[in-house]
């Protein structure tokens, strides 16, 4: 009995809204009614209104409802976190960091060998062309180099177009990524003193390496970006 009188009230309020002369009663009484009635009418036909569903209805929704994340999860925020930091969206600005990298090298090695008062007793440029001897020195040094400044640039993110929208961005993030790179180069000439040769650390040939890095890449990221622009 109370299933069947249930059913027959529900038929009654649908028949009674789908009347014509319902509907218009019930815009004209909306208009009427102030903005702050209206949303307590439509809390309380809302809260009227939750025993029209079944509990199967009920169910459904509950079990269908999709599952929030938890952004505040280390393991949901790590993952995204690692992507941002290798996107690299111009892979063209990478080969370029890598290939001026490694002329600073090549210039540093020459500086070096200038500078050596032995190049110059041994017939300075005169010399014949041979193999050089430090040939792996200069490779290990690139390496160095190159990961100390790639992650920089990750960590700046300045693999992107805005890092070399206009002249002075360019620049300014290069000095930006400089400065973590010397940070990462003290690191690892630390790390390989204490962990591997035991030898001292020569201040001078990294300071200059620091100081062809700061010109040359900030006149590389500078040169890239009016190319890139133009």
């Amino acid at each position: 009995g109370a299933l069947y009188g249930k059913t027959a009230y529900m038929q009654y309020n649908q028949h009674r809204r789908s009347h014509p002369s319902n509907r218009c009663f019930r815009t004209q009484q909306a208009s009427s009614l102030g903005p702050h009635q209206q949303r307590l009418k439509s809390a309380m036909s809302n809260f009227m209104t939750k025993d029209d569903y079944s509990e199967g209805d009920s169910e459904v929704d509950l079990n269908n409802r999709p599952s929030k994340i938890d952004a505040t999860r280390p393991d949901k925020q790590f993952p995204a976190f690692l992507d941002a930091m290798l996107e690299i969206p111009d892979p063209r600005l990478l080969a370029g960091d890598l290939l001026f990298i490694l002329i600073i090298n090549f210039l540093l090695q020459i500086a070096n060998e200038v500078g050596d008062p032995e190049f110059w007793m041994n017939g300075g440029f005169s010399q014949p062309v041979t193999m050089p001897v430090t040939l792996l020195a200069v490779m290990v040094r690139d390496s160095k180099m190159s990961l100390a400044w790639i992650l920089g640039a990750l960590w700046n993110r300045s693999y992107s177009s805005s890092s070399v929208s206009d002249d002075k961005t360019a620049v300014k993030n290069a000095l930006q990524i400089w400065i973590d790179f010397c940070s990462v180069r003290i690191l690892l000439e630390l790390g390989e003193s204490f962990l591997f040769t035991h030898s001292e650390i020569n201040i001078w040939l990294l300071g200059r390496e620091a100081w062809y890095t700061a010109i040359i890449m900030a006149f590389f990221r500078l040169a890239y970006s009016r190319v890139y622009r133009f």
